[in-house]
Parts: structure tokens; C-alpha cells; sequence
């Protein structure tokens, strides 16, 4: 029978066991690592945020970008660094383009686990975030922030492709962004619609709510759609 032939409890079943194996490959048996080592930046941030006055502590737009935003995205370059170096060190990246029917099928379901790891990391962190420093949207931070991390992860896997090195595309995603910074502030488009990484805590003195809210759609919005273009020249490259 076919997967949609079978019975929901089996389907369920057969996702959940998809989704264990596909984890273990993408974090190597060290996802307990990863998220200890997020929790520890996390906990230290909050010791040094309490012991400053009130008035000096973390706003919404710093959570947004050093709290919750910075551990992921470096998290998430490494993944996609890791997800085509690993198969190649290990010899398996033939069996992944000879396995029958599509191998993008393959890839994206790898990929789609990937990303969907991301995704999830990234709401609970968000509800941790929350209870420990402060009140805003989960659902937001969420969405915001797994936005940025699916497009410098699949502009990571896209050069690890081209350049079939994951050190070499990993510096080359940081050379990257951090030309779109300098030219962000030699341009002054850092809160403009066309920053990478908006910040949409982070509201300019005098631009209207509404304005600002339009923005954030239309930067999001195009942000992941860049990911969705990255991600398909990254499939058609290997």
C-alpha cells in the first residue's frame, strides 16, 4: 500500500519514525549538545541582564537580535554547512543521488526536517524567552526570527554545494552578511524593508505603526521567498 492507503495511526507512525532517523543524521547524536549550549548562552544573558538596572535592561529589539536570533542563525549555518559535508565524508552521498525514484524528494525531505527542527527550536526557545525576559508575541517572535534563519541557511547550503566545502561556505555566508551590514550603514537601509535583518521591535522615532507593520509583512514576505529561490538553485546545483 501506499503511504495515503494506510491507516492515520500508521502514517503517523512512519512520520514520527522519519523524522527520529533524519534528526539523528542532521545533528550527528548531538542535538543534546546544541540545545545545552543554547540554554547555557541564554542563562548566562539573563544573570548579566538582571544585575543591570531596570532602566538599563534588554528592550524587545535587543531580545529580538542577541537573545533570540544570533545562537540560531549560527546553529542554523552550521546545520546546513554540515548537511552535504556529511554525506561526503562519510561516503554516502552517492547512495543519496542513486536511491530510487527522485532524488529531490530525498533532499527535501532532509532539508524540510532541517528547517522544520529549526522552526519548532524556535518557538519553544521564544516561550522560554518570554517567561525570562519579557512579554511580546510567541507566535511573532517565532516567525520573525525562523524567517531570517531559513535564509541564511539555504544561502549556507547553496554555497557548501558550489563550493563542496562546509568550512568555505560557512565563511563565505559570514562574508556575505557582513557586507550587507557594512553597506546597510554606509547606506543607511538598516530600517527600510530591505534589511536582511529587520528588526521589527526596533520602531525609527516619528514612522507610523501602520507603516512599519506594512513593511515587516513585505520584508518577511520577501526575505522567505528569497530562501525558497536559494533553496532551489541549491537542489538544481548538486
Amino acid at each position: 500500500k501506499s503511504f495515503w492507503q494506510l491507516p492515520v495511526k500508521a502514517q503517523a507512525g512512519i512520520v514520527w519514525t522519519v523524522i527520529r532517523l533524519q534528526s539523528q543524521v542532521i545533528f550527528s547524536h548531538k542535538f543534546v549538545w546544541f540545545i545545552m549550549a543554547i540554554l547555557s548562552y541564554i542563562g548566562l544573558i539573563y544573570a548579566i541582564n538582571y544585575q543591570q538596572p531596570v532602566y538599563d535592561r534588554m528592550e524587545p529589539e535587543d531580545v529580538y537580535i542577541g537573545v533570540i536570533t544570533m545562537p540560531l542563525l549560527i546553529l542554523a549555518v552550521y546545520l546546513n554547512m554540515q548537511a552535504i559535508v556529511t554525506e561526503k565524508e562519510q561516503r554516502t552521498l552517492e547512495v543519496m543521488f542513486t536511491t530510487a525514484g527522485s532524488r529531490y524528494k530525498v533532499w527535501l525531505l532532509r532539508l524540510g526536517t532541517l528547517n522544520a527542527l529549526l522552526c519548532i527550536l524556535t518557538f519553544f526557545l521564544s516561550i522560554l524567552v518570554f517567561y525570562t525576559f519579557m512579554d511580546y508575541s510567541i507566535l511573532g517572535m517565532t516567525w520573525n526570527t525562523f524567517v531570517t534563519l531559513f535564509f541564511v541557511g539555504n544561502l549556507t547550503l547553496y554555497f557548501a554545494v558550489r563550493m563542496r566545502s562546509g568550512l568555505g561556505a560557512g565563511m563565505v555566508t559570514g562574508l556575505v552578511l557582513f557586507l550587507h551590514l557594512i553597506s546597510a550603514g554606509i547606506f543607511d537601509y538598516a530600517e527600510t524593508r530591505y534589511f536582511i535583518f529587520f528588526n521589527p521591535y526596533d520602531i525609527p522615532d516619528q514612522m507610523d505603526p501602520r507603516l512599519w507593520d506594512i513593511w515587516m509583512i513585505q520584508n518577511r514576505l520577501g526575505v522567505f521567498g528569497l530562501g525558497l529561490v536559494v533553496i532551489f538553485f541549491a537542489l538544481r546545483g548538486m
